[in-house]
C-alpha cells in the first residue's frame, strides 16, 4: 500500500459518504491504499453503510465514535491508525471525477517524489487574510508521516473546524517543510475555483447542515479570530477597531500611554465593588480594575464582546452585548464610560441617565475637539465643561499627563460626577 486515505464523515451517508467512497472504489486502484473512514456522531445509516464496506473492498478500517468530534480529532484519531508515509485527508462531501485509475493521487504525489522537503500537497492553495500565511485547504491533501511526527497532529482547539489547517500549514513551513499545490487553478468566484484537478468538492457541507451544526458563521468568525491573533496580531487588531472607532490591545500588552493613564485615574476614583463600563471594548481597561470588584462590560458591537469573553480578563469579569440606549440599568458604585459619549447622538442624555444609576461617574471626552478632526465616528463636538453640569474637571494631555487646566494640543477632559 502507498497511502492511507482518512474520511471523516458525520451522518449524510447516502448525501456525501456513499457517492465519495464510490468515486474512489471507481478511480482509485484499491490494492494501492488503505482507507480509513472515521464515523463520529452519526446517527443515520451510516453504521450498517460500514458494516457492509468492511466485508466487500480491502484494507478499510471503521472508527467508530457515537459523539461528535470536530474535524481536527475525528482525523487525528484516523492519522494515528495510518500504515501508509503519505496519508491523505479527505472530506466526504468530495467525489472524484472521471480520470484514470489513480490520477489524482498521482498529481499530488508528484511534489514529493521530485523534492524530499515537500510536505503537504493539495489541489487548492489560497491565502488566509486572518493570518496573514498561505495554507492548503484540507477538503483534499496529501501530508507526509513525518511532518506529524515533527510538528504533532490538528489543533483541536478549532471544534467543529476552520482554521485547523492554516494553522498546521502555517507551522509545516516553519518547521522547515514545503508546500505545493497540485496543479494550476483558476478562480472563478469569490467562493469557487476551477482547474486540472480531478476532484468536485461541494464545499462545508456539513458544517453548514443546520440539523448538525447550529451557527456555524459564529465559529467562523471566532476561528478566524484565533488565527489573526495567533499568527497575524496587527490585523487581529485592526480589524476589530474598526477604522479607529475604538482602542483595544491584546492581553498581555502593554496599553498605549494616554489609554494606561485614564483607566489609571478610573481606578483610583473607583468606589464601591460594582462597576459598569460603558463601551467596553474588548475589555482591556477591565484589568486595571482588579480582582475584587465586580465588573460588567458593556458594548454595541457584538464581535467586540466575543472577543472580550476569549480574552479572559478574570472571573469577575463579566461582558454583554448590549445598546446603552435600551439597557436594563441597575444601580452600580461606579459607573465608567471611556470615550463613549461623543460617539452617540444622544451622548449628553446618557451622560444625565446615568447619574441616577450609580454613586460615581467617571466620564472622559475630548476636549473642545473640532468636527471632523477623529472622523466618522464621532457624532459629538466641541463637547466641554458646559456640556457636563455638576461634575469635576481635570484633563489630560496625549501622553497621558493630568493637570487642573487644559495642556497646549489635544485634551481629554476628565468629568467625576458624585451622586
Amino acid at each position: 500500500m502507498k497511502y492511507t486515505i482518512v474520511i471523516p464523515t458525520y451522518n449524510n451517508c447516502e448525501k456525501y459518504l456513499k457517492p465519495c467512497i464510490d468515486s474512489i472504489i471507481k478511480y482509485t486502484d484499491l490494492q494501492d491504499i488503505e482507507l480509513i473512514v472515521s464515523a463520529n456522531g452519526c446517527i443515520d445509516n451510516t453504521k450498517s453503510y460500514l458494516d457492509y464496506l468492511v466485508t466487500a473492498i480491502p484494507n478499510i478500517k471503521v472508527i467508530w465514535h457515537d459523539k461528535p468530534l470536530g474535524y481536527a480529532k475525528a482525523n487525528n484519531v484516523a492519522i494515528t491508525k495510518a500504515s501508509c508515509e503519505k496519508i491523505v485527508l479527505l472530506n466526504n462531501d468530495t467525489v472524484l471525477l472521471e480520470q484514470e485509475k489513480n490520477l489524482w493521487l498521482n498529481m499530488m504525489d508528484a511534489p514529493f517524489l521530485q523534492d524530499l522537503s515537500v510536505g503537504i500537497c493539495g489541489p487548492v492553495c489560497q491565502h488566509s487574510p486572518e493570518a496573514g500565511h498561505d495554507f492548503c485547504v484540507f477538503f483534499c491533501v496529501m501530508i507526509h508521516k513525518k511532518v506529524f511526527e515533527k510538528i504533532g497532529l490538528l489543533n483541536e482547539e478549532y471544534g467543529v473546524g476552520t482554521g485547523e489547517d492554516t494553522e498546521f500549514c502555517i507551522e509545516a513551513v516553519k518547521a522547515g517543510f514545503k508546500m505545493v499545490e497540485a496543479s494550476p487553478k483558476e478562480i472563478l468566484t469569490e467562493f469557487s475555483y476551477g482547474g486540472y484537478f480531478p476532484i468536485y468538492h461541494k464545499g462545508e457541507g456539513t458544517v453548514h447542515d443546520t440539523n448538525l451544526v447550529q451557527d456555524f458563521n459564529s465559529i467562523f468568525r471566532k476561528n478566524c479570530r484565533k488565527l489573526a491573533r495567533k499568527y497575524n496580531p496587527i490585523y487581529y487588531k485592526w480589524s476589530l477597531m474598526n477604522n479607529f472607532e475604538r482602542y483595544m490591545t491584546i492581553k498581555g500588552e502593554e496599553v498605549a500611554p494616554r489609554e494606561k493613564a485614564r483607566y489609571l485615574w478610573a481606578s483610583n476614583n473607583l468606589i464601591g465593588n460594582t462597576v459598569l463600563e460603558v463601551g467596553c471594548s474588548n475589555g482591556y481597561g477591565s484589568q486595571f480594575f482588579g480582582n475584587t470588584v465586580n465588573y460588567l462590560g458593556l458594548d454595541y458591537d457584538s464581535n467586540i464582546i466575543e472577543v472580550a469573553k476569549e480574552e479572559g480578563w478574570g472571573d469577575n469579569k463579566n461582558f454583554v452585548h448590549a445598546d446603552i440606549n435600551t439597557f436594563p440599568l441597575q444601580q452600580y458604585d461606579t459607573i465608567v464610560a471611556m470615550e463613549v459619549i461623543e460617539h452617540l447622538d444622544n451622548g449628553i442624555e446618557i451622560a444625565q441617565r446615568l447619574k441616577s444609576h450609580c454613586k460615581r461617574l467617571l466620564i472622559t471626552v475630548p476636549y473642545k475637539e473640532s468636527p471632523g478632526f477623529w472622523g466618522e465616528h464621532h457624532k459629538l463636538h466641541m463637547l466641554d465643561e458646559q456640556h457636563f453640569p455638576g461634575f469635576e474637571y481635570k484633563f489630560m494631555s496625549e501622553n497621558g499627563q493630568i493637570g487642573d487646566v487644559p495642556f497646549d494640543g489635544m485634551n481629554l477632559m476628565l468629568c467625576e460626577y458624585n451622586a
